[in-house]
């Protein structure tokens, strides 16, 4: 029984590998955090993995049955085990991924000891008790499979001492080089708008000198350490730095470390809603961006949001000024004129006390994102340079990928606008906006819906599907959010014929390339998550 038992206990090794690639992948996603990798178990129980488990059962009690008649009997099944077991581990590190798992030395780390402990286990279980190793590893690889969470869970639970080490020198690095450079530190915050808001204030602020954003969306503590680490350099004026909340106390912790004497705060919103539980705490963990200026700092917000003003009100200790799209009467600076076409925006930028106007073009669709300018343009002004110096800047700006990002395949005849990053509630009416202004053949919505809204996702959904029905001609849902989007749709009149639901992304995509023609133009809006997959 020697042999079939170690053979098993490679098939057990086998199915640790996958499970734990799979947990890994999503514990990555959710920033290391094992609370938040017990949400998504709690959510993503599967009949596959009782099934699973069950046939793993089965297999050590297969191999013990015919250990009975023979060991070499015993061997066939017990290979048997192994072949699909090595398949399960093929077919999880070649399963599509929306963001891939990289393996970091963090994840390396916790990857080999989830795999380590199982593996160690089935070999003393086939050295030490011969007789019954068969059942047993079919024992313990149903509990790899239905206790993987806790495997990979536990694996980055005891690593975190050596991980609080690791941290401690990287952030110490970071602060050195903050320190030495010295730059001007500029903190965006808000519950969307970030990135695209970011890319305009380091466009708008290069004249004085090298300006240095946080790469992509480079926005939690260890993110914005690493920011530092690699991409600050001696001749760098300013370092703008996003600042990602998932609850109260991140972005003070942020600004803890990089000390901004700028704020700007672009937008409060429903995103993240499931874990932040309320708009008031929101607005409290966006706000901490003013709480954390010094006296001669600045705060940037909008004045078309009231929870925006409050935070200036109430928790700025520094000079405000106030930007809007909607021409607010306490605005210091305000965009009139608005035109939004297949190429970009324009607008003309008036600011409080002067007559003088200056006509911006930027390539970012929307005008939602003449809010994203504003705040840059405050910023840059405050800093001393013109607005027409700035109004050059902004012309040489793209939309960063995967927000409302143009791509047009003209053998094809079609434009894709691609917003696929993430959605909420505001950013996706805006996204609906902008579709609505391109000229097209066709208006085709696809999208998976909006998530983590908590209590609130299945009516802000169906409101998506209310808005979609007055601007789209088609509409290709997928995921287990589509029958709101579909329900919304129905409620507004729009037509079934023009409704496709299909299971998820790659199904989307296979039938968008069916129905597309020329003078198409389609919006992705949203792409789920693996965490969602």
């Amino acid at each position: 029984m020697l042999t079939s038992g170690l053979v098993l206990a490679l098939a057990v090794a086998c199915v640790a590998a996958a499970r734990a690639h799979r947990l890994l992948h999503i514990l990555q996603q959710e920033h290391y955090e094992n609370a938040r990798l017990r949400v998504w178990l709690r959510r993503d129980v599967k009949r596959y993995e009782l099934a699973s488990g069950v046939a793993a059962l089965g297999a050590g009690a297969a191999v013990q049955a015919a250990g009975e008649v023979g060991n070499a009997v015993a061997t066939v099944p017990a290979a048997i085990a192994v072949i699909v077991a090595a398949g399960y581990l093929r077919a999880t590190w070649r399963r599509p991924q929306v963001k891939a798992l990289v393996f970091t030395a963090r994840a390396k780390r916790i990857y080999g000891v989830s795999i380590a402990a199982p593996a160690a286990v089935a070999l003393v279980l086939a050295a030490a008790v011969p007789a019954a190793a068969p059942a047993a590893e079919g024992l313990l690889a149903a509990v790899v499979i239905w206790g993987g969470g806790w495997l990979v869970g536990g694996a980055n639970a005891a690593l975190q001492p050596y991980q609080r080490l690791e941290n401690r020198r990287y952030v110490a690095a970071a602060r050195s080089r903050l320190e030495r450079v010295a730059p001007v530190v500029v903190g965006v915050s808000g519950s969307f708008g970030k990135t695209t808001t970011k890319a305009c204030v380091a466009a708008a602020v290069e004249p004085l000198g090298p300006a240095l954003p946080t790469p992509a969306s480079f926005n939690s503590y260890l993110g914005v350490v690493r920011a530092i680490n690699e991409g600050l350099e001696p001749d760098h004026q300013t370092f703008v730095a996003e600042l990602g909340a998932y609850r109260i106390g991140d972005i003070a912790e942020l600004c803890a470390l990089v000390k901004p004497t700028i704020g700007v705060l672009v937008s409060l919103g429903p995103a993240h809603l499931e874990r932040f539980g309320s708009m008031d705490a929101i607005e409290q963990a966006e706000g901490e961006v003013a709480d954390a200026l010094p006296a001669d700092g600045l705060f940037v917000t909008s004045a078309d949001d009231e929870r925006c003003v409050r935070v200036a009100d109430t928790r700025a200790r520094c000079a405000c000024l106030l930007f809007s799209v909607a021409g607010h009467p306490r605005a210091d600076l305000w965009a009139d004129d608005i035109e939004v076409s297949a190429g970009g925006t324009s607008f003309t930028l008036r600011r409080r006390g002067t007559e003088a106007s200056v006509r911006f073009r930027t390539r970012l669709l929307g005008e939602h994102n003449v809010a994203n300018v504003l705040a840059a343009v405050a910023v840059a002004g405050h800093l001393g340079l013109a607005d027409q110096i700035i109004a050059r800047t902004m012309r040489r700006v793209v939309p960063p990928k995967h927000r409302l990002e143009p791509i047009v395949n003209e053998a094809a005849g079609v434009i894709v606008i691609d917003d696929s990053y993430n959605a909420n509630p505001v950013g996706a009416a805006a996204a609906l906006d902008v579709l609505a202004a391109h000229a097209a053949g066709r208006r085709i919505l696809v999208t998976p819906g909006m998530v983590e809204l908590g209590s609130r996702a299945a009516e802000e959904n169906r409101l998506l599907g209310v808005k979609a029905a007055a601007v789209c001609d088609l509409c290709v849902l997928s995921g287990p959010l589509a029958p709101d989007i579909e329900s919304g749709l129905r409620d507004a009149g729009f037509p079934s014929a023009q409704i496709h639901v299909v299971s998820d992304g790659p199904a989307a995509h296979a039938v968008v390339a069916q129905l597309s023609r020329r003078g198409d133009v389609f919006l992705f809006e949203n792409d789920l998550p693996d965490v969602y997959g």
